[in-house]
């Protein structure tokens, strides 16, 4: 005998908001096939109308029925951690003392501290993302004028009025 699956209104309303708004399209699908059940649709009807095998619409009314909406939300996927991340605090440490230059710095220092090489986009990656650290663009050093301010406004009247200077061919030599 199949289970009997109930949909109260807030979880209807939560499964028609992740439909379409979910980042994810994998959690949107799986919502597409509640959100059918929750209509009282079979389940050949539903792997018909979401494009999918009828053993996809029995996993998911499963993994509803054990683990509810934040079950459908998450895949257990673990992957698997970095080298690097257990010399995080040491590397951290390391990096707001004295920064790297550049990504290819870092790698080097990243070594000689821990022994672990990685490429630089990869320590480029776990800079970011696990340091919450962020290369930053070089500004120019600004050079100090070389006239005082009233003397360049003086120049600047001159010119409007057509003052010396302003004669077509008259500008400096080069």
């Amino acid at each position: 005998m199949r289970p009997t699956y109930s949909f109260p209104e807030s979880v209807v309303e939560a499964i028609v908001r992740d439909r379409y708004g979910h980042p994810d399209p994998r959690v949107q699908e799986r919502m597409e096939i509640l959100w059918l059940k929750s209509k009282n649709e079979s389940h050949g009807r539903i792997a018909e109308l979401a494009n999918v095998s009828r053993s996809t619409v029995q996993r998911t009314l499963h993994i509803f029925a054990a683990k509810g909406l934040d079950g459908i939300r998450s895949f257990g996927w673990k992957g698997q951690p970095s080298a690097l991340t257990p010399h995080a605090a040491t590397i951290e440490q390391e990096f707001r003392k004295h920064p790297p230059h550049t990504a290819h710095e870092a790698a080097r220092r990243i070594e000689e501290l821990t022994g672990v090489r990685r490429k630089v986009s990869r320590v480029r990656k776990f800079l970011k993302d696990d340091l919450g650290m962020k290369c930053l663009k070089v500004a120019p050093i600004p050079v100090p004028p070389k006239k005082t301010i009233e003397e360049h406004a003086r120049a600047q009247a001159d010119f409007l009025k057509g003052g010396p200077g302003t004669e077509v061919g008259g500008g400096a030599e080069r």
